[in-house]
């Protein structure tokens, strides 16, 4: 005849076989109703973020923006997943999903520098930029700068040139114009000095016209004239 416990040891282990099943019944329970499904076959991707706007690419295909709705179908086998914002490091990762299986994936983009935007108050002059004495380009300009305090000068031939400081922020945007002002025209003050009189000048000229003339007579006069052939000079007693 078997033996058989006592019935306090009974009870105790009826109630830890039932424990043990409840438990695996759990574990094993499919995932309640109303969670993210795929096809048959397939699996699925769920990417979320705070960094909105940010775009999502799977296998370098764009398939959304954050907020991403909902979940993107892949075929169940390996894929890099990208996210990625202007101003923003870009996140990357890799998945390997099994067939019916939907992996969530929380991107967290990090701030790497700030964008630029400049414009030309006149549409039809090009001005040439540069940030702490290096040239970035010319207007209109759309380039990342590195965050944090800067000289942006703008220059043009025939203009003043105009610097200006700016605060790059990570992950902001910072747009600008530029009215650059013509280089004034050279003032040209009038000569009042006697130099500068036309009258003074002809008066000048005339004398030293004047000066020429008299000189040629005097010496005209003053030369001695040949004696005409067979003269001879007789001198007195």
């Amino acid at each position: 005849m078997p033996a058989t416990l006592p019935r306090p040891f009974a009870l105790v282990a009826t109630a830890m076989v039932a424990f043990a099943l409840s438990a695996q019944a759990a574990y094993a329970a499919p995932p309640k109703k109303g969670g993210p499904k795929v096809s048959e076959g397939k699996a699925g991707v769920a990417v979320s973020s705070m960094t909105k706007g940010a775009k999502v690419f799977i296998d370098d295909k764009e398939v959304g923006e954050v907020p991403l709705p909902g979940i993107v179908e892949v075929e169940p086998t390996r894929h890099t997943v990208q996210v990625k914002k202007r101003g923003y490091t870009t996140f990357i990762d890799t998945i390997l999903p099994s067939p019916g299986q939907v992996v969530e994936v929380e991107a967290d983009l990090v701030p790497s520098g700030g964008f630029l935007k400049v414009k030309s108050a006149k549409t039809d002059l090009k001005l040439q930029l540069l940030i702490d004495g290096n040239v970035v380009g010319t207007t209109p300009f759309d380039g990342d700068v590195a965050p944090g305090k800067h000289v942006l000068e703008a220059r043009a031939a025939g203009y003043l040139p105009e610097s200006r400081p700016i605060d790059v922020v990570a992950g902001q945007e910072l747009s600008l114009a530029f009215e650059l002002k013509l280089v004034p025209a050279p003032i040209v003050k009038e000569d009042k000095s006697l130099l500068s009189r036309w009258w003074f000048w002809t008066a000048v000229g005339a004398a030293v016209v004047g000066g020429v003339a008299t000189t040629v007579a005097l010496s005209q006069d003053t030369h001695v004239q040949p004696k005409p052939a067979g003269y001879v000079l007789v001198l007195g007693n």
